[in-house]
């Protein structure tokens, strides 16, 4: 009985999942191919509040969940975008984006949807000067030489299908296969309400612990980040 219980949450988990990260991922092969490198290169390759708050400027209006925002942030950061950038990316992107905005603002009214808007991006700078902060610093190729080494895209479409799948999907996948299994295990062993019943889920400490799943959820996998 628990087996079946089981893969019917590992199914739905992966059907709910592969929609936002397919996008993600095609999105980064997008950008891959048409995004031109001496953009990436001059705009988010320093380590500094300029080019932290430019890459929570892109990833605001982007409709990526957290799953999705990951395939793009590591296509950034293969393209050379700063450690301090990647992550202000990563935190302003999955909280809003045009669909989110207009919805939010549909609901909840403007002056709310406004506020989700500025809360992205602010917090996507602090938490891209953080990391600039107290990071070392990237010992990769100034920006020069890497522009020069670069190659130009090739293959069309299908090039850009070929590195979302066999560069960044490569890349990620058994952390991905990791996270679906365990929140299908959450879901199988762990009652619906279980949380609710526990009085130290509310308020704060409640707060607290989604927050502290959100952040794990988001998590780039540490040796293609570095």
């Amino acid at each position: 009985m628990w087996f079946e219980t089981f893969i019917h949450q590992l199914r739905q988990i992966m059907l709910d999942l592969s929609p936002s990260l397919l996008l993600g991922l095609f999105i980064a092969g997008l950008a891959h191919l048409y995004l031109p490198k001496e953009l990436v290169h001059r705009g988010l390759n320093r380590p500094d509040l300029r080019s932290a708050a430019r890459a929570a400027l892109v990833g605001v209006p982007l409709p990526l969940c957290s799953c999705g925002v990951i395939p793009t942030a590591l296509a950034l950061r293969n393209q050379g975008s700063s450690k301090g950038a990647t992550t202000a990316f990563m935190i302003s992107t999955p909280q809003t984006g045009v669909d989110s905005l207009l919805v939010s603002a549909s609901f909840l009214g403007w002056p709310f949807a406004l506020f989700k808007l500025v809360a992205a991006f602010v917090t996507g700078m602090i938490g891209g000067s953080l990391v600039n902060r107290f990071t070392a610093p990237d010992d990769r190729p100034r920006p020069e030489s890497v522009v020069a080494a670069a190659e130009p895209n090739a293959g069309g479409l299908k090039g850009a299908l070929r590195y979302a799948v066999f560069d960044l999907l490569a890349a990620i996948d058994l952390w991905v296969l990791a996270g679906i299994l365990a929140a299908a295990l959450i879901a199988a062993f762990i009652p619906t309400n279980y949380l609710a019943t526990l009085t130290w889920t509310h308020g704060i400490c409640g707060m607290l612990l989604v927050l502290a799943f959100r952040s794990l959820s988001t998590s780039v996998p540490p040796a293609r980040y570095q």
